[in-house]
């Protein structure tokens, strides 16, 4: 690299202060910069010039605007493809890939549908009605279909007083199980699909031989599988209470993302009985060795999730059914 100054090829890297202005808002941060050794001058470096405007970004959507992280759970939440969502809030799928890589900036317009999305996602369906004329007939179909399986009002709890059924292994909902068992198959980091997966089957292997579930959770079928109920409205509250850190990492060549999960708060196994403590094991050493994918095209042979309609909820009966483990 060389100095535009002097022309020196002599750099070194030191921290140094940056300053950006965005919307009129001042982003002050340190991060590394290059020098010239000969003049003392800035020396352009373009992965570093990248890295601290990707920093300058983050740091405004943080304060001011939305996350990526937001907007991607908030995607994953209504169950939509890049390409729907993208038209749900009026930009370019391009745009929207953008936002979520965090390398720019949501502007106005679409920062305020985002964030009304945030705080009251029944109101997509005002915002669907309200810019129909952006759709094909099959667009709107497809999206009244995806968000359909969205309980807006109940995501608001998790009911610890319903009604003992076949949908939730007849178990009264525990909290403190629920939280830990996703603080022991967190112990080390697992990716959030691999980790769903295993709490469908402790419970329902658990319920295959005791007749009841351990946590009392309701599963539902999605494309990655058999998945708890409210599973994201969960991992939230674990967020928000300290149980666990939860990362997002972002593979730009191949367009996915990785969601990390990892255990903050200590394991209680007091919490469990002997027997559920043994499951739990069970599961934990079945899947060690398991990808996310592996683990997700292994659910996908169980009845649990061939036999039931994508967002219908599963019987425990199907428990009865698996003999792989």
């Amino acid at each position: 690299m060389r100095c535009d100054v002097c022309g020196s090829n002599e750099t070194y890297l030191k921290k140094n202060e940056h300053n950006y202005i965005i919307k009129g808002k001042k982003i002050s941060f340190v991060s590394e910069r290059r020098f010239c050794k000969n003049c003392n001058n800035l020396v352009y470096d373009l992965k570093l010039d990248n890295e601290a405007s990707e920093i300058a970004i983050f740091k405004y959507n943080e304060e001011y605007g939305v996350t990526k992280e937001d907007i991607i759970r908030l995607r994953e939440k209504f169950n939509l493809s890049q390409d729907l969502f993208s038209k749900v809030i009026g930009c370019a799928k391009k745009t929207l890939i953008s936002y979520e890589k965090g390398k720019s900036i949501p502007n106005d317009s679409y920062l305020i549908i985002i964030k009304c999305l945030l705080n009251s996602p029944e109101t997509i369906k005002t915002i669907i009605n309200a810019n129909k004329e952006q759709f094909t007939e099959k667009e709107i179909k497809k999206i009244n279909e995806k968000i359909s399986n969205v309980a807006f009002e109940k995501e608001e709890k998790l009911d610890e007083n319903r009604n003992l059924n076949e949908y939730n292994g007849y178990s009264k909902l525990s909290k403190e199980k629920v939280y830990n068992m996703i603080i022991y198959f967190a112990s080390e980091t697992v990716l959030k699909t691999k980790l769903l997966k295993e709490m469908f089957y402790a419970d329902f292997v658990y319920y295959r031989d005791n007749c009841k579930s351990i946590t009392g959770l309701e599963y539902a079928k999605i494309n990655y599988g058999p998945v708890p109920d409210q599973y994201e409205f969960i991992l939230d509250n674990c967020v928000n209470e300290g149980f666990i850190d939860y990362k997002i990492d972002y593979k730009y060549e191949n367009q996915y993302e990785c969601h990390k999960i990892t255990s903050i708060k200590k394991f209680d196994k007091n919490v469990f009985t002997n027997e559920e403590l043994k499951v739990l094991k069970e599961i934990k050493d079945k899947f060690k060795n398991f990808s996310s994918s592996e683990i997700k095209d292994f659910s996908h042979k169980e009845k649990a999730f061939t036999t039931p309609e994508f967002g219908e909820m599963i019987s425990y009966d199907y428990a009865f059914d698996i003999k792989s483990i």
